[in-house]
């Protein structure tokens, strides 16, 4: 069974790192972030903290409450979508989003500032639905 405090401490994690990834959403024109390279860096540490709390929260839930052996974090997502603790279009952005995190923190390649930004205006949603589908989904096991 999941550790509930780990799993409340991984959820405030998710709703930190959204609402900074909000703030910078509202706050940072296109221009401000491809002339900055901080607020470049800034942003892309913010996404990889988000994506990686909610890969380390797929990870410990599909581990403990469905036995899943460890492997991938994309299938740990798969788990849980499998199981029904997220629908459908929630794992699948997410598993995308852990693809983007791959990219951002190992560099494969040449990080794409365009990619960044239009997924910083456009693919925020995901942290916000995961993290509501796994309270609900704690909250129905008590």
């Amino acid at each position: 069974m999941a550790d509930e405090r780990v799993v409340a401490i991984k959820l405030e994690q998710i709703e930190q790192y959204y609402g900074e990834l909000v703030e910078k959403r509202e706050t940072l024109s296109r221009d401000e972030f491809h002339q900055s390279t901080t607020e470049q860096r800034a942003v892309e540490r913010m996404f990889e903290n988000a994506i990686q709390a909610c890969s380390d929260l797929a990870q410990h839930i599909a581990t403990r409450d469905f036995g899943y052996d460890g492997r991938t974090t994309k299938e740990a997502v798969r788990v849980l979508h499998r199981e029904g603790v997220i629908d459908e279009a929630t794992a699948t952005t997410l598993v995308a989003a852990i693809g983007f995190r791959n990219v951002l923190a190992h560099e494969y390649g040449h990080v794409d500032g365009d990619k960044v930004y239009e997924t910083l205006q456009t693919g925020l949603g995901v942290y916000d639905t995961y993290s509501r589908q796994i309270a609900t989904w704690v909250k129905s096991g008590d």
